[in-house]
């Protein structure tokens, strides 16, 4: 290829590159391929396996995958073998243009490098914001000089977008509507739980009412602030019967147990819930004690997640710093009011600002301003200072006293969350492909649907 004379966007061959593919990855190339043509999208993976993630995947995969280095855990690959399986691989299916996952970790600079040693043009993909940017000066220029190896840029939202801008992207080459999940998959199975709730409360061991909180179990996800709150929440309402329910695992699991015996919050394992032998499946023995308690769950399939989100009465993520925070796609999706820290990547754009509908409820403002939350409440939940125990105490507080505020949040949760939908991840990818190609792209709507009708031919 050579530079500076454009492809037609019509029959260039793209590659969609991530380092493992997982549940979301799926979803979204799927999308792709639905508008582009399944022939022209080829499925790149750098490795199959992660220390990251547990997810399984079906005996059937549901794409035709590559993967540059099987048998091996990502981080574990050796730069030098990526970009050389990189190099042979590209080649061999055609790429013109590939949809790269950043320039970190080196694995992802390996393919980086490759792709351009052989002409090919390049979009990034990428979820940093300035809240989550902690480099060095000399590591912020490192930085823009790699940004510069790209053609275009997907990013999540506008937080993303300004990073991006900052780093050097011009503004027509960046396309937002990176962060998208399987939308219809979660409303779908959420609609069928709920109208099961009884079933699926008894077969998960669910209480009646809780929080929810899904994700790795690390130091960013900051959920000792969350046990701490909801310890506070139990010590100022002992009558209401909420309890705490964390889907998830990692190295922090042992801390935070410590921390509920520490501050005499009952504690119910129910991590190898369902994942005995199917025969033995949701038949652990109730532990009887129905007091508010923090319950552990351990690492879930996306099979599983639904059944915690369609039943909760909130979902909460209380990172420090969060590049997005898919989990509260997921969570809209299912139809669940969220409690958002105010640094997540995703808390400007999936949180709108404004009031739920219809809500005109006596004795709610009041509420607010005592609890300094009248800036903080947005059509679908709150957002809250990640490091104040107290803001999210409030929040949470107030979600479980106005039922009526619930049911009004759960409505906008999804009518917000479908403006990024799978579909959407695929208009703007091929939009950023066309921009990478040296192609003119029209702004707002009707650059998509020119783009779409050019790349369908």
């Amino acid at each position: 290829m050579e530079e500076g004379i454009p492809l037609n966007s019509s029959n260039t061959i793209i590659g969609a590159v991530w380092a493992q593919y997982g549940p979301y990855h799926f979803a979204r190339l799927s999308a792709l391929q639905k508008l582009a043509g399944a022939e022209r999208v080829c499925a790149v993976e750098i490795a199959n396996q992660t220390s990251f993630y547990e997810w399984q995947r079906a005996a059937a995969m549901p794409v035709n995958l590559t993967t540059l280095c099987p048998g091996n855990a990502v981080e574990d690959v050796p730069f030098l073998k990526v970009f050389r399986r990189a190099r042979i691989e590209l080649a061999r299916l055609g790429i013109k243009v590939c949809l790269l996952p950043s320039y970190s970790p080196k694995q992802s600079l390996a393919v980086l490098l490759a792709a351009k040693s052989l002409g090919i043009r390049t979009v990034i993909m990428n979820e940093s914001h300035m809240g989550t940017a902690r480099s060095a000066p000399f590591a912020n220029w490192a930085k823009r000089r790699l940004v510069g190896l790209f053609d275009a840029a997907l990013v999540g939202g506008n937080p993303q977008q300004r990073y991006c801008l900052s780093l050097g992207m011009p503004r027509e080459k960046i396309f937002t509507g990176y962060d998208a999940v399987d939308n219809d998959y979660f409303a779908t199975r959420a609609d069928a739980i709920r109208s099961e709730a009884a079933h699926y409360r008894s077969a998960f061991q669910l209480p009646d009412h809780y929080f929810l909180s899904l994700g790795r179990f690390v130091a960013k996800k900051n959920l000792a602030v969350l046990i701490r709150a909801f310890h506070r929440l139990r010590d100022s309402h002992p009558l209401e019967n909420r309890h705490l329910v964390l889907v998830g695992s990692g190295e922090e699991e042992a801390t935070l147990r410590r921390l509920c015996s520490e501050l005499d919050l009952p504690v119910h394992d129910k991590s190898k819930l369902g994942k005995e032998n199917s025969g033995a499946r949701y038949h652990a023995e109730e532990s009887g004690d129905e007091r508010p308690a923090v319950h552990f769950y351990g690492f879930r399939q996306i099979e599983d997640n639904p059944v915690f989100y369609a039943l909760a009465d909130a979902f909460i993520l209380p990172s420090v710093y969060e590049e997005w925070g898919l989990v509260v796609n997921e969570a809209m999706a299912s139809g669940t009011p969220v409690i958002v820290s105010e640094t997540a990547g995703c808390a400007e754009d999936l949180l709108e600002r404004g009031l739920p509908a219809d809500f005109a409820w006596p004795g709610i403002f009041s509420q607010l301003r005592q609890a300094g939350l009248r800036k903080k409440i947005r059509r679908n939940g709150f957002i809250f200072d990640p490091h104040s125990v107290q803001e999210l105490h409030d929040a949470m507080r107030l979600l479980g006293s106005f039922p009526q505020m619930r049911i009004a949040m759960e409505r906008s949760s999804r009518s917000i969350v479908n403006k990024f939908s799978c579909d959407n991840f695929g208009r703007q990818a091929l939009l950023a492909v066309q921009a990478a190609m040296g192609e003119s792209v029209a702004d707002d709507d009707v650059r998509t649907e020119n783009t779409l009708a050019s790349a369908r031919g």
